[in-house]
């Protein structure tokens, strides 16, 4: 229950907060994160999940290069996946509390199974022996700092040595708010590239990039596009750089999942 979207509460943590417990409060059948320090103070009933004691053994497997978490939850077995990371099992595991309300868990099981993610959240768009790209949704710290930590999970497991982060800022205001946030997201990528900020229709205001994000090997470009037919041509002329090895994500919730599939 972290805040986002903040101008639609004006600004005020209490708003934000009530919104959350007013949709909560609607529902038939509630699971929630009882770690979670807003969603700890809750008195409403509900089924408590506490990750730290509820979820164990967690492991990560690669099948056909597509990220799948196992893991044990409670008394209820083993359970697999798709996507990699503690978020991910835990997102898996509140769900799973849900249905098991009404279905086998035998029947859960099986149906977790089919669930290939959806797109833009760590969407691998194309597979090879010496490079990835993935597509991912991801515009706010948090998610990006999740999202990196699943990256460093599936380069190791592939052998990549490198990792390239290519983020498209969504929103100004977004931007300045978590400023310092964003400066901290990205540990443990090999090269940032960070592209101009997509407006959603706000005006212009100035953030100095270079200045911040200085810590990073940090290239600032004006596009991406196509170089060629397929997909192997990333990146531009803009970048003055070809990617041909490692893992490659672009961040972000405007047109890059465009420029990444070489469409827009």
């Amino acid at each position: 229950a972290e805040p986002e979207h903040m101008e639609y509460y004006h600004y005020n943590l209490d708003e934000f907060h009530n919104a959350y417990r007013r949709f909560i409060e609607m529902a038939p059948v509630r699971v929630i994160n009882a770690e979670d320090p807003f969603m700890a103070t809750l008195e409403c009933d509900a089924i408590r999940l506490y990750p730290s004691q509820d979820i164990s053994n967690i492991t990560y497997i690669l099948i056909d290069d597509e990220p799948y978490t196992r893991f044990t939850l409670k008394n209820l077995g083993e359970f697999e996946v798709w996507g990699f990371g503690e978020h991910i099992a835990m997102d898996a595991s509140l769900a799973i509390l849900a249905a098991v309300q009404t279905m086998s868990v035998a029947a859960i099981r099986a149906n977790l199974l089919h669930f290939k993610g959806i797109k833009k959240r760590f969407d691998v768009i194309f597979k090879g022996t010496e490079r990835v790209i993935i597509d991912d949704y991801a515009h706010h710290p948090t998610e990006i700092k999740a999202t990196m930590e699943s990256l460093k999970t599936y380069a190791k497991l592939k052998g990549f040595d490198r990792i390239i982060a290519i983020w498209q800022p969504h929103k100004y205001s977004r931007t300045i708010d978590n400023l310092d946030a964003f400066v901290e997201c990205f540990e443990g990528c090999d090269e940032l590239v960070i592209l101009p900020v997509w407006a959603a229709s706000e005006e212009p205001r100035e953030i100095d990039f270079e200045e911040r994000f200085k810590r990073y090997d940090l290239t600032m470009a004006d596009k991406l596009h196509r170089t060629g037919d397929t997909i192997e041509a990333l990146i531009g002329e803009s970048v003055a750089k070809t990617y041909d090895k490692g893992l490659i994500v672009g961040f972000g919730a405007g047109d890059l999942t465009y420029q990444l599939r070489g469409t827009k």
